[in-house]
């Protein structure tokens, strides 16, 4: 099977955009979904062909797309806070990828809309709400007045996850229960999604227009919450 005879129109003109930069090639694996992995300028889109789709491939090419803007803000998270015991416990690998792929989804959606795809199909699962009301109940940010690192790391996800949802689910509650059980870590959280939300990826400067900036604005303020805070 070759997936690139199978892709609608718009799918190949953006594939065969993006190649003028950039090194795509397409290979099979036993997935139930598409992943992108870029290198030295070169890309590789891993699909099922039981049940890859047009979707799908589009997806993983704006994440490529997004690559050309080269900005770095959840591996420059998870580096920086390496030598910082408290919050290398928080922010692993795992919450810094994520964090990036939240940032990806909400600056590519608009683009993967005018190219006529559905929104129940940008993601897995894409119109079931990303944080439940029972996982927020569940969430203890402290035990015995230490504060637990897996919990606060599950907190910023959560919220994140809301946040980056791309469609009108109603989180008025679940966004309450997060706001009480740590208001000011919420408010930071926030405030960092809403600086992204007005940051302008196709202008990148160091100056004026930082995502290097924006991303060490957080994690100052993340570093002054935590610091006089035990952790378990």
């Amino acid at each position: 099977m070759n997936i690139e005879h199978t892709l609608d129109t718009n799918t190949s003109e953006l594939l065969s955009e993006l190649r003028k930069e950039v090194e795509i090639d397409f290979q099979q694996k036993d997935i139930n979904y598409c992943e992108v992995f870029t290198q030295n300028g070169r890309s590789t889109i891993f699909y099922n062909p039981n049940i890859v789709d047009n979707e799908s491939i589009a997806h993983e090419l704006l994440h490529i797309w997004l690559n050309r803007f080269n900005y770095v803000i959840g591996n420059h998270i998870f580096l920086s806070f390496q030598s910082d015991w408290k919050l290398s416990k928080v922010f692993n690998k795992f919450l810094c990828d994520y964090i990036e792929n939240c940032f990806d989804h909400y600056k590519m959606y608009p683009k993967y809309l005018e190219m006529g795809f559905s929104p129940e199909k940008f993601i897995m699962n894409g119109l079931e709400e990303k944080c439940s009301i029972e996982d927020i109940k569940k969430l203890h940010l402290k035990f015995l007045s230490k504060y637990k690192p897996d919990s606060i790391n599950r907190f910023i996800g959560y919220l994140i996850s809301i946040y980056a949802d791309h469609v009108d689910n109603n989180y008025e509650e679940h966004l309450k229960l997060l706001e009480k059980k740590e208001p000011e870590l919420f408010r930071i959280v926030t405030d960092f999604w809403n600086k992204w939300i007005e940051f302008d990826i196709e202008n990148i400067d160091a100056i004026h227009n930082s995502d290097i900036g924006l991303a060490e604005s957080f994690m100052t303020e993340m570093e002054d919450w935590i610091e006089y805070k035990k952790l378990k």
